[in-house]
C-alpha cells in the first residue's frame, strides 16, 4: 500500500475536484488532496530509504533513484499547488478554464507522471509516459484560444510519434532479452534485465539498436534536438503552473527513462555506445537552444529555449559518466526543477499585470513589480549558473568530469553555450527590468501564494548553491547506486 498510495489520491482527487461546483471549494479540496499526496510521497521516500528497494506485485517498485525522483515531483507539485491558488483567481467559471478543471485535469497529470517513477516493468513504464502527453495535452490548450489548442495538438502529435518511437524500442529490448535466454513474462522487468544484462551482450546489435529508438523516441519528450518542436509552443501558450510542471518534472520523467534503459546498454556493451549517443544530443541541444535564445520574443519561449538547453546538460553529464559525470547530472536535473519553477511563477505574474509576454512591449519591471523583478533576478542568476546558486554547482561538477575524462571538446561546448545564454539572458532581461513603462501602473498587491512557493525555491537553490546537505548528497549517492 506505500507504493499504492501515492497512485490512488491522485487518481480520486481528480474526480473529487470535478464534482465540486464552486471554485472556492475545489481549491480548498485540491490543497486536502495535494496534502495528502505529499504525505503518500514523503512516507514512500522514507521507507525506501530505511528499508530498501519496495516492491509490489510485478509492475510497481520504487527504488533509491525513484525516490530521488519522488521527492523533486513532490517538491515542485506542492510549489505549483499554493502559487495555483493566487493564479487561478481571475479564471471565471466555464467549460474548461475553471478551477474545477484545472485541478482536476493536474492531479490525473500527476498520477501518471508518478505511475512513471513507480514502474518496475518497462512496457509499463512506456505505457505511463504516454499517458503523461495525454493528461498534460488539455492542460496545454487549457485556455482555449485558437494558439492553445494549436499547441496543444502539436504537442500531442509530436511527442505521440516519438513515444512511437519508444515503443519500437521496447519492443526490440523485449526481443534482445528474449533471443538471450531470459524467460518471457520477465524480459520487460528492469531488475532481471540489469542483473543479467551480461547475457544481453550475446544479442549486441539489437541492443543498440533498440537504444537509438529509445533515446530518439524519450529524446522527444524530454526536448532533445532536433525533435523538440513542441516544447517552445506548449510552454508559451500553457498556464504558467502548467510551464513549471512541464519543464521541471514532465522534462524529468522522460530523463527518468532514459536513464533505466541507459543502465541496461551500459552494463551489457560497456558505456561506449549509449554515452556516446547521449554526447551528441546533449551537445546539439545546448549548442541550438543556446544560440535560439538570443532570437527570443516571448519570454516564456525564451524559458522553453532555457529548458533544451539544460536537458542537455544533463544529456552531456550522463554521457561523460563515472561518479562525478552522474552525480553532477542528477543534482543539475534537481536544480533546474527550482530554478524553472521560479521563473515560470514570475511569468504568470509578469502576464497577469502587463498582459502580454512579448518581451519587447514589457518595460519598467524594476518599478512596476519590484517583487516580481527581484525573484526574476534571482531566477535569472540561477538559471544561467552564477553562483552562489544550485546550478553553478552542479554545472561545476559536470565541468570538471569532462576535464577529468579528458572530454575538453564537451567541456568547450559547455562553456560556450553557458556563455551564449548568459548574453541572451542579460539582453533580454535588462530590457525588461529596465526603462520606463509606456503605460502607468499601480503596484499589485503582493500575495503570499505568490511570494512563498517563490522563496522556498530561492531558499533551495541558495542552500544547494553554499553547501549540499550531507543528506542530499547521501540520497545522490544511494540513487547513483542503482545505476552503476
Amino acid at each position: 500500500m506505500v507504493l499504492i498510495f501515492p497512485l490512488l489520491i491522485p487518481l480520486l482527487g481528480a474526480f473529487t475536484v470535478l464534482l465540486c461546483k464552486s471554485p472556492r471549494v475545489a481549491v480548498r479540496v485540491a490543497l486536502g488532496v495535494g496534502a495528502l499526496e505529499m504525505i503518500a510521497i514523503g512516507n514512500a521516500v522514507v521507507r525506501v530509504y530505511t528499508t530498501g528497494a519496495l516492491q509490489a506485485g510485478e509492475y510497481l517498485r520504487a527504488d533509491s533513484l525513484t525516490a530521488f525522483f519522488l521527492i523533486n515531483i513532490g517538491l515542485i507539485f506542492a510549489l505549483v499547488l499554493v502559487y495555483s491558488v493566487g493564479y487561478l483567481r481571475h479564471i471565471p467559471e466555464g467549460r474548461f478554464s475553471s478551477p474545477r478543471w484545472f485541478y482536476g485535469l493536474v492531479f490525473l497529470f500527476l498520477f501518471t507522471m508518478i505511475a512513471v517513477y513507480l514502474s518496475a516493468n518497462l512496457g509499463l513504464l512506456w505505457i505511463s509516459v504516454e499517458a503523461t502527453t495525454l493528461a498534460s495535452a488539455f492542460l496545454v490548450g487549457f485556455y482555449n484560444t485558437k494558439g492553445a489548442v494549436e499547441a496543444g495538438w502539436k504537442y500531442l502529435i509530436v511527442c505521440t510519434v516519438g513515444i512511437a518511437f519508444a515503443l519500437f524500442g521496447t519492443i526490440t529490448f523485449y526481443l534482445a532479452a528474449v533471443r538471450c535466454g531470459i524467460p518471457q513474462d520477465t524480459a520487460l522487468n528492469w531488475t532481471v534485465l540489469m542483473n543479467a544484462a551480461p547475457r544481453l551482450a550475446a544479442a549486441p546489435q539489437l541492443l543498440k539498436l533498440a537504444f537509438v529508438f529509445i533515446v530518439v523516441g524519450y529524446g522527444t519528450k524530454i526536448g532533445f534536438v532536433p525533435m523538440h518542436s513542441w516544447l517552445p509552443d506548449a510552454h508559451a501558450e500553457a498556464p504558467s503552473p502548467i510551464s513549471a510542471l512541464l519543464s521541471a518534472v514532465l522534462l524529468n520523467c522522460a530523463m527518468y527513462a532514459v536513464l533505466r534503459f541507459d543502465a541496461i546498454t551500459a552494463r551489457a556493451l560497456g558505456p561506449g555506445f549509449s554515452h556516446h549517443l547521449l554526447l551528441i544530443f546533449g551537445g546539439l541541444s545546448i549548442t541550438v537552444a543556446a544560440f535560439l535564445m538570443i532570437v527570443q520574443r516571448d519570454l516564456k519561449r525564451l524559458l522553453a529555449y532555457s529548458s533544451i538547453e539544460h536537458m542537455g546538460i544533463v544529456a552531456l553529464g550522463v554521457g561523460i559518466g563515472g561518479p562525478l559525470g552522474l552525480f553532477g547530472a542528477l543534482l543539475h536535473a534537481f536544480n533546474h526543477s527550482l530554478a524553472k519553477t521560479m521563473l515560470f511563477f514570475t511569468t504568470g505574474d509578469v502576464r497577469e499585470n502587463y498582459g502580454t509576454l512579448r518581451m519587447d512591449r514589457i518595460r519598467g519591471m524594476a518599478r512596476t513589480l519590484p517583487w516580481t523583478s527581484g525573484a526574476m533576478i534571482a531566477g535569472g542568476l540561477a538559471i544561467v549558473g552564477m553562483p552562489p546558486f544550485g546550478l553553478f554547482v552542479s554545472e561545476f561538477i559536470i565541468l570538471t568530469a569532462a576535464f577529468t575524462q579528458g572530454s575538453y571538446l564537451i567541456a568547450a561546448l559547455i562553456l560556450v553555450a553557458l556563455s551564449v545564454a548568459f548574453g541572451a539572458m542579460l539582453f533580454h532581461f535588462q530590457h525588461m527590468l529596465g526603462g520606463e513603462s509606456h503605460t502607468t501602473r499601480v503596484r499589485p498587491k503582493a500575495f503570499l501564494t505568490d511570494l512563498a512557493p517563490t522563496a522556498v525555491c530561492v531558499a533551495c537553490l541558495l542552500v544547494l548553491g553554499l553547501r549540499i546537505p550531507p543528506v542530499f548528497t547521501n540520497l545522490l549517492h544511494s540513487a547513483m547506486a542503482v545505476l552503476q
